[in-house]
């Protein structure tokens, strides 16, 4: 179990790895973006003004119940928000905000079993929020009392008139008759010194705006924190979705995956050397001597089936059979389907001198003795053998002395049935796979078909996208020449 968690994190950390471009890229975008809304949207200053809320009852020194009770919240905040205490907070800013701006900016909430209100509003500046809150809070409070004073007048006003007329009544009846009138003279009077009594203040203000600290909504860290979070979790969610759509093989994971690993050796360089140099040099000699080894230092027919997108001829064959002739071996380099301008090129870069007066140009290299190179000519009708394993090719193998090697290219356009046909001629084979555009379904295949016609397949060699041949060592070369031929002729 501990073995299969640990397989299962390591495949997601090498996702993550293969993918970091498309991780950055994601958090990039949403961070730019977040970066420029930030700088696109103005933001807005919040500022609170806290009010202690008056709850207005007939007795405040002998309540029934607590006053935070009797205080209904959602009324409270429907009143604070109002179009009335808008109207006289703009009022008392002298026209500063409108009742309309002072409406959508200001926010009201309460604390649970508690009297205070707190009143914030937003607006683009620190000053403006703070005589918003401000100015809301005291219209609040004020229409509160307003209300509660008016209230109170109605119903002192109310019970004047009942005494008036109780009063005229009671002018009116005998001494003995005034007893029940009197009685609820009394009560009338009770009501009217008790509704004197009632403190009909609205409220105070606890906590003015101006001694509150501003918010800045949206904050800019935390919206730009909150897109760096978002732009990773997207990064990740897409990692492995491109990863499991990915169709072009990439590495030595895709070709494993196919079925067509190992991978022999890795080209990074966009151009190739014949004969390869420095680093890469040292990669052909290491694959040279996994070849050897893996067939008891006899390669036999080699065949290198190239799957690179370019329509061009890949150097990896031409500069194999350059190190294993180096190694002095006699082999035997047959390249198909090649161009008369690439014939030109690899004839400036191992002095190939015509040594053949068969059906085939065949040279011998005055660079490496123990190197041949064969340009087999291709089928010209569809009456040959093949179109480019044609008689000649087949001849070629057939007559291949003992402890030779011979390298079988082809190029990459080359039909299933010429790689069938020089697959089947040879002992070993490898394939030759373009990074991000070989197709991993076309590993897959071509490595089934190497096992279809009985050939030791060894693996593949993955080169950069694009490489071409390295023209400029050539054309130095051609111009050293050049000058050593003008300087002999001045000599002489």
């Amino acid at each position: 179990m501990k073995d299969q968690a640990s397989v299962g994190l390591g495949y997601y950390l090498f996702v993550l790895k293969r993918q970091w471009v498309t991780i950055l890229a994601s958090t990039l975008i949403c961070v730019v973006a977040m970066a420029v809304y930030v700088a696109v949207v103005p933001g807005k200053v919040v500022a609170t003004t806290s009010v202690n809320v008056n709850v207005i009852v007939s007795d405040p020194f002998n309540p029934s119940r607590p006053a935070s009770g009797l205080l209904d919240t959602a009324t409270e905040a429907k009143l604070a928000t109002s179009y009335v205490v808008a109207a006289a907070a703009a009022k008392a800013l002298n026209g500063a905000e409108t009742p309309t701006e002072l409406r959508n900016g200001v926010s009201v909430t309460t604390v649970l079993n508690a009297t205070i209100v707190t009143i914030s509003y937003a607006a683009p500046s620190e000053q403006r929020a703070r005589a918003g809150a401000d100015a809301v809070g005291t219209a609040y409070l004020a229409y509160r009392q307003s209300n509660a004073e008016n209230t109170k007048k109605k119903m002192i006003g109310n019970l004047e008139a009942q005494l008036d007329a109780l009063n005229k009544t009671a002018s009116k009846m005998g001494l003995a008759d005034k007893s029940a009138i009197n009685t609820r003279i009394s009560n009338v009077e009770y009501q009217i010194n008790q509704l004197t009594t009632i403190d009909t203040d609205g409220g105070s203000v606890i906590s003015p705006a101006t001694e509150n600290p501003v918010i800045t909504k949206p904050q800019p860290s935390l919206l730009l924190m909150s897109a760096l979070l978002l732009g990773l979790v997207l990064g990740v969610i897409l990692a492995f979705a491109i990863n499991a759509m990915a169709r072009r093989v990439r590495d030595a994971h895709d070709i494993e995956a196919a079925a067509a690993g190992p991978i022999l050796m890795a080209l990074d360089r966009p151009t190739g050397d014949i004969p390869p140099q420095g680093e890469e040099l040292i990669s052909y000699r290491s694959m040279r001597e996994r070849l050897l080894a893996s067939t008891d230092s006899d390669l036999g027919v080699l065949a290198v089936i190239d799957e690179s997108i370019n329509w061009s001829d890949s150097d990896v064959g031409h500069a194999l059979a350059v190190v294993l002739a180096q190694a002095g071996h006699d082999v035997e380099l047959v390249v198909m389907g090649a161009t008369h301008a690439q014939q030109e090129r690899m004839e400036g870069e191992l002095k190939l001198v015509s040594g053949g007066l068969d059906d085939s140009a065949t040279f011998s290299s005055q660079l490496i003795p123990s190197l041949r190179v064969i340009y087999p000519a291709s089928g010209a009708d569809d009456s040959n053998t093949d179109d480019y394993v044609t008689d000649a090719v087949r001849h070629r193998v057939q007559d291949r002395l003992p402890g030779a090697t011979m390298v079988l290219v082809l190029p990459p356009h080359a039909s299933a049935s010429s790689r069938l046909a020089a697959a089947r001629l040879s002992q070993n084979a490898f394939i030759v796979a373009e990074h991000r555009r070989t197709a991993i379904a076309t590993l897959a295949e071509r490595a089934q078909e190497f096992a279809d016609v009985n050939t030791n397949y060894h693996g593949v060699v993955l080169v950069r996208v694009a490489r071409k041949p390295d023209t400029t060592s050539r054309s130095a070369t051609a111009e050293q020449s050049k000058t050593s031929q003008h300087r002999q002729s001045v000599d002489s």
